[in-house]
């Protein structure tokens, strides 16, 4: 993973102006969330998913890769939300710490994912749930060389079979798969990029094999 594209042009300035609260609910509900569970946000950007699980209850713990980030959540975070700089393939937590873990579009940008998953499965406690939503190779729109992938330097796409046996390599069990919802279409107001989110919107009415991303709720097997 490059910090210094994540320090220089990744667009947490527009994360923070327009937290999709709406998008984080639907990633949630089908994982357990009770207050006073451990929950920790893998690559917690600007610190939406921790807001959200805050809120709840949780003990929440963020980390991402770059120093920008993790200032930034902290403008808008309580104190009581512990958040660091740190590399998800070398999770600073000792095993079995966390009843909850989240990788909201982030274990697919680490230079080995098979590492980050193993990382996961490490410092999940035995009943714990990790949530993870991954981008699709064989999403319909990336298919036709309408979306493509991010513009992050780094990014691994995969099938829902092949995510679902990466991680499944790494000790995690599939319990649920889903479809993202994917962005608000109006995000923005950059065109190409409304329209995009627009056709990504149509792949909702497809079978989840075509998803431009799924919503993996996992536990350890």
């Amino acid at each position: 993973m490059s910090r210094e594209f994540y320090e220089k042009e990744y667009h947490y300035d527009e994360d923070i102006e327009f937290l999709d609260f709406r998008r984080i609910h639907y990633f949630f509900k089908k994982v357990r969330l009770q207050p006073k569970l451990m929950y920790l946000d893998i690559g917690s950007g600007v610190g939406g998913a921790l807001t959200y699980c805050n809120a709840v209850g949780m003990k929440c713990v963020g980390f991402d890769i770059s120093d920008r980030a993790i200032r930034l959540s902290q403008s808008i975070l309580p104190p009581t939300i512990r958040t660091l700089v740190a590399n998800g393939e070398h999770l600073p937590f000792r095993d079995g710490s966390f009843d909850v873990i989240s990788s909201l579009g982030v274990i697919e940008h680490f230079s080995d994912p098979e590492q980050g998953a193993r990382e996961i499965h490490r410092v999940l406690k035995e009943n714990g749930q990790a949530l993870l939503v991954v981008p699709n190779s064989y999403g319909i729109l990336h298919r036709l060389k309408i979306y493509t992938g991010t513009e992050q330097p780094q990014e691994l796409l995969a099938t829902y079979y092949q995510w679902g046996h990466l991680l499944y390599k790494c000790g995690l069990q599939t319990m649920t798969v889903s479809s993202d919802l994917g962005p608000p279409v109006f995000k923005n107001t950059k065109i190409l990029g409304i329209v995009k989110r627009l056709l990504l919107k149509f792949t909702l009415l497809l079978p989840t094999q075509y998803a431009y991303q799924f919503v993996f709720v996992c536990r350890k097997r």
